[in-house]
């Protein structure tokens, strides 16, 4: 049997759209309705909480630098 596990760095690289949020600092209102807007989907769900990579932030970036 095959256990995976992830790496600390892994971890730190996924965002819930509240610390994508932070990052961009924008309300998270802002961060949901671009996703939605863009269909971005996320990297990863844990326990019904939507997780997103670093790819993300950066469309994310590009996206509010535009505006």
């Amino acid at each position: 049997m095959e256990v995976i596990t992830m790496s600390a760095n892994n971890a730190a690289e996924l965002y819930t759209a509240g610390k994508l949020a932070e990052a961009l600092g924008i309300s998270q209102g802002k961060v949901k309705k671009l996703i939605q807007v863009h269909g971005i989907e996320p990297d990863e769900i844990k326990r019904g909480c939507k997780y997103y990579g670093q790819g993300t932030l950066q469309k994310l970036k590009a996206e509010v630098k535009k505006s």
